[in-house]
Formats: structure tokens, C-alpha cells, sequence
């Protein structure tokens, strides 16, 4: 691969990656603005879910991608690695699931810590074979 091929890879990548990050932050933060106006003023409680939310639709994003643009080469590579591991990787978190778990643990909500470690996988798992699924 060429310097100039490296770069421009990273480059598209960081731009996908950053949208993908300030779409979670703004589902996160819509999220809980709207639970906050039904009554539910404990974020600490509605921001695993939206994190939850966006995990499962980065996997059903990214099982689109895979299925369509997944042998891209030339250009269509670009655009692969711009959604793929740009967009859906910043939309997707990880990590924040983890605190997420950790959080509901220190509370005491054992249940629900593990529900939701169970549905994060599963349902994220689930989600990108639907993705796959409709985009072929």
C-alpha cells in the first residue's frame, strides 16, 4: 500500500468515525431529553439503553455494508473502510457498554446487568444477520 493510499484511507476513515461518534453522542443525548420529558430525570438509567440502541443499529449498519461494499477494491474500498470501520465503529461503543454493565453492578442491579450484557450480544449478533440478510 502506498503512503498516499495509507493516508487517504485513514483520512476517510477518521471522518466516518467522527460522524458515526457524534451520531451516538446526539441519540444518546436526544435519548435522554425525551425521557427526561415523560418524567424519568435518572439518566444514569436511560443511557445504557440508548447505548444499547446504537450498538444494535451499528451491527445492522455494518451487516448492510459487509454484504454490499464487503469485497469492495479501488474507490468502493474507501467507502467500505468510511462506513465500516469509520461510521459504524464510532457509532458502535463497546467500552461504554462495559461502564455501562459496571454502573448497574455498583448500583446492585445484578439482573439487569446481565440482561443486558446478554442482550447486547445477542440482539447486536442478531442485528447484523438481518443486516446481511435484506442487503443481499
Amino acid at each position: 500500500m502506498s503512503p498516499l493510499a495509507f493516508l487517504l484511507g485513514a483520512l476517510v476513515i477518521g471522518i466516518g468515525g467522527g460522524l458515526g461518534a457524534v451520531s451516538r453522542w446526539g441519540v444518546q443525548t436526544l435519548g435522554v431529553r425525551v425521557a427526561a420529558g415523560r418524567g424519568l430525570e435518572r439518566d444514569e438509567r436511560v443511557k445504557p439503553w440508548m447505548t444499547f440502541l446504537v450498538n444494535v443499529i451499528a451491527c445492522f449498519l455494518l451487516g448492510v455494508v459487509v454484504a454490499r461494499l464487503g469485497s469492495a477494491t479501488g474507490p468502493g474500498g474507501y467507502f467500505y473502510a468510511a462506513l465500516g470501520a469509520g461510521f459504524c465503529g464510532g457509532l458502535s461503543t463497546l467500552s461504554t457498554a462495559a461502564h455501562d454493565i459496571v454502573d448497574m453492578v455498583r448500583r446492585g442491579e445484578y439482573s439487569i446487568a446481565l440482561a443486558y450484557l446478554m442482550l447486547s450480544a445477542g440482539v447486536g449478533m442478531g442485528a447484523l444477520w438481518v443486516g446481511l440478510v435484506i442487503a443481499t
